[in-house]
């Protein structure tokens, strides 16, 4: 009963956790409606925007929308829409602060609003989503260090294998799998628990950023992302990414965290402001048609997204 208590449907039941312009998610399992996510049934937890007196969060940090009142709904009635703004950062249940300043350099810090799926990832799994960056969408002259809209990111390992970034323009993926190698963690970090140093670094050997959507068609617009991930510490991994139905990247080699750290899928807006980002930078994203399937595309159900596994997979 407990349990059962603790699972908040946040579409229906909103009223009963927001007050006065602020929600209380602190320590709850949040369940999607069925309109947005389909596939497993573990639930979300957010992060990481906690008012560290109060632990309460802005009502405005998600909500689930109708199309009837003029959201962007990919399909059906209902979409997820984030909101971004300036100083929303906050401390996690476990004591993570994202408004540490974590390079004293440029005084980049963390504000995000995100959700984590609580469903681990492994063997072989299918996932959708569906995004929308809404106009206006501040990019140049906000001096952000990244801009992140999704990552495959589970702890104590700190470097997520796969994160999606819109920093530099473009929707860009960014690869670091060669921070979960062997031999790598044990050079900087613990190889037996999976933990690092943060030594890890985008540019070193190994690791990939990849350009995905151009500038001209990132903004305004439905993008629909399908991948296809096989979870390995070994060199036979691989991960595929499709959008709008095209494959625009496959790679092959170790996709998993290492071992002592889990893989989830987590998605919103996480971004690294710095001493430049202007003081009024607001971000909002949609999200829909979130779907995981394991071993199977079929499991999906992509034709009403008008996809097909046999031309995905051929």
């Amino acid at each position: 009963m407990k349990k059962l208590l603790g699972i908040l449907v946040l579409g229906f039941l909103w009223c009963s956790f927001s007050t006065a312009g602020e929600m209380n998610l602190w320590k709850k399992t949040i369940k999607l409606p069925e309109d947005i996510f389909k596939g497993h049934k573990k639930g979300w937890t957010f992060s990481n925007n906690f008012d560290p007196k109060t632990h309460l969060t802005p009502d405005y940090a998600f909500k689930f929308v109708n199309k009837s009142d003029g959201h962007p709904v990919r399909l059906g009635e209902q979409s997820i829409r984030f909101e971004l703004r300036r100083g929303d950062c906050g401390v996690g249940p476990g004591g993570y602060d994202d408004c540490t300043i974590w390079n004293k350099g440029n005084g980049m810090s963390s504000e995000r609003h995100e959700l984590g799926s609580l469903k681990a990832l492994k063997g072989v799994t299918w996932h959708t989503y569906s995004i929308f960056l809404s106009k206006p969408f501040p990019i140049s002259g906000h001096a952000y260090e990244h801009i992140s809209l999704g990552q495959m990111h589970g702890y104590p390992n700190s470097n997520p294998s796969f994160k999606w970034d819109v920093d530099g323009e473009t929707y860009q993926l960014r690869r670091r799998t060669a921070c979960h190698l062997k031999e790598f963690l044990k050079k900087t970090g613990n190889s037996s628990s999976g933990q690092d140093s943060f030594k890890c670094s985008l540019d070193m050997e190994g690791n990939h950023t990849e350009n995905l959507i151009n500038k001209k068609d990132l903004i305004g617009k439905w993008h629909d992302i399908i991948l296809n991930i096989k979870w390995s510490t070994k060199q036979d991994g691989y991960f595929k990414q499709w959008i709008n139905g095209k494959l625009v990247y496959h790679y092959k080699g170790n996709s998993s965290k290492p071992k002592g750290s889990i893989n989830r899928f987590k998605f919103g807006i996480y971004r690294g402001p710095t001493y430049d980002t202007p003081k009024d930078s607001t971000h909002i994203v949609y999200y829909d048609e979130l779907r995981y399937a394991s071993k199977k595309c079929e499991k999906l159900g992509l034709k009403n997204l008008g996809y097909s596994c046999k031309e995905l997979e051929d």
